[in-house]
């Protein structure tokens, strides 16, 4: 067989055409990186990787995206393509600038790059009118500080609408003003409290996320994201929400109620992490100083709640006599448990004994065939017990039915239960308010807008 000889020159050809292209890459806040091929979607970015993984990413979690280079028939304008949808998530324009300016350098002679300097003009003509992006739009600071004016405005009206109960009102109004202005954070935290109040929880997870995105510090929505992950069965993630805003908002009656709360319903399996102790002890730290002020205006802690003086008193008293009956009501089932084990014991042996007397009245006769002798006066006896113990054994069942329906009934007569099991959220009060103001040059991290409870 003839051997087949390749020049060194077709060899890096072709090495060259098997090596796997470079994608784009994705940087994601939390500083992890996804590279591949990336599609703009409703709701974020598609990921799809060399290997063919696809990864949907939501755009709050992307930091940026990188345009690499790529060769081959029209890569110049696929990667056009690429920097024109990465710079969709941008809101900055010197790094969408840096961005083009890097692939003019890196596509210079090519229809792309001509096509790129067109957009770098219309880039620097925003910057020179001072442009800033609000939402998927690209306004002035009139115009922006117009809309967050107009934003902040249906806000406080929104707020009123809500705790009045007019929900339908309320919904119709938010879905127009976030179309307008869908990063404002006080819209966003008024639809996560109306998605709330009906029953929508991982659409208001959904929404406070994004407030708390924007304003990471903001108690009543790390308290919100509390309520709402412990009403989806997460306890520890709901304890760590609880945490950040008892460390924003130290001292919170409100935040501190619902921690008290959150402790109490807390599985034993799960008080052992490091979460849940750091938790506590930020709880009474706060707890501790808070009943001192609440003692000031006579309020006592009563489990998640607050009670007078008088109140105190009357309930550890009465919680002392519901005790004792509780006690006496154990002792009580205890008894009618051990009698019906004893019945049961009764009833056995009289079946045993039964059994054996029907076994031993089976006889043959003279042509050998199996007959049964009547029954001796002893087996109707133990029958009729037998009855009399089980309807006995179903009259101590009952009772024991009753204990249970009692003792439930005893342990509902506190007026003021120590703990309901109902976390709360910070309703339309809680609203943060992000102030209007110049651009800032700032990094973005530093640059959040400011945010304070009304």
């Amino acid at each position: 067989m003839k051997s087949l000889r390749l020049s060194g020159s077709f060899l890096a050809l072709l090495t060259f055409l098997t090596l796997p292209s470079l994608g784009d890459i994705v940087h994601l806040k939390d500083g992890t990186r996804l590279e591949g091929e990336i599609k703009k979607t409703e709701d974020g970015y598609r990921v799809t990787e060399a290997s063919g993984t696809v990864t949907m990413i939501t755009s709050d979690k992307v930091g940026s995206i990188e345009v690499r280079p790529q060769g081959g028939p029209d890569a110049s304008t696929s990667r056009l393509s690429s920097l024109r949808r990465a710079t969709e998530n941008l809101d900055d324009i010197r790094k969408i600038l840096e961005r083009y300016s890097s692939f003019i350098t890196q596509n210079a002679g090519t229809p792309a790059a001509k096509d790129a300097e067109t957009d770098v003009q219309m880039w620097k003509d925003r910057q020179a009118r001072g442009l800033v992006k609000v939402g998927g739009k690209w306004l002035t600071t009139d115009e922006r500080d117009g809309l967050q004016e107009k934003s902040l405005n249906v806000a406080a009206r929104l707020r009123q609408t809500i705790k009045q109960g007019r929900m339908k009102e309320a919904g119709t109004v938010l879905d127009g003003a976030l179309a307008d202005n869908p990063t404002n954070i006080s819209l966003l935290y008024l639809r996560g409290v109306l998605q709330y109040r009906q029953e929508q929880l991982p659409a208001s997870r959904k929404s406070f996320e994004q407030v708390a995105a924007v304003a990471a510090d903001h108690a009543p929505t790390l308290n919100n994201l509390g309520v709402i992950l412990y009403r989806q069965n997460a306890p520890v993630a709901a304890l760590a929400n609880y945490d950040r805003a008892m460390i924003a908002a130290p001292g919170s009656r409100e935040i501190l109620d619902n921690v008290a709360e959150a402790l109490a319903a807390l599985p034993e399996a799960e008080r052992k992490s490091a979460v849940v102790k750091k938790v506590v002890r930020h709880f009474k730290e706060q707890d501790d100083d808070l009943q001192k002020r609440m003692a000031e205006r006579g309020m006592i802690r009563w489990g998640a709640t607050w009670v007078t003086e008088a109140q105190y008193a009357k309930l550890q008293e009465q919680e002392r006599q519901i005790k004792d009956k509780l006690d006496q009501m154990s002792r009580d089932y205890d008894s009618v448990q051990a009698s019906i084990v004893g019945i049961d014991r009764r009833i056995r042996d009289d079946q045993q004994e039964m059994n054996l007397i029907d076994q031993q009245s089976l006889t043959t006769d003279a042509e050998g065939r199996v007959v049964r002798l009547p029954y001796p006066a002893r087996f109707y006896d133990l029958r009729r017990d037998v009855a009399a113990l089980q309807s006995e054994r179903a009259a101590r069942q009952s009772e024991l039915e009753r204990l249970r329906r009692d003792a439930k009934a005893v342990q509902q007569q506190l007026p003021v239960a120590r703990y309901t099991g109902i976390q709360k959220i910070i309703d339309a009060d809680g609203m943060p308010v992000a102030a209007a103001r110049a651009p800032d040059t700032r990094p973005a991290a530093a640059a959040r807008e400011d945010v304070a409870a009304p």
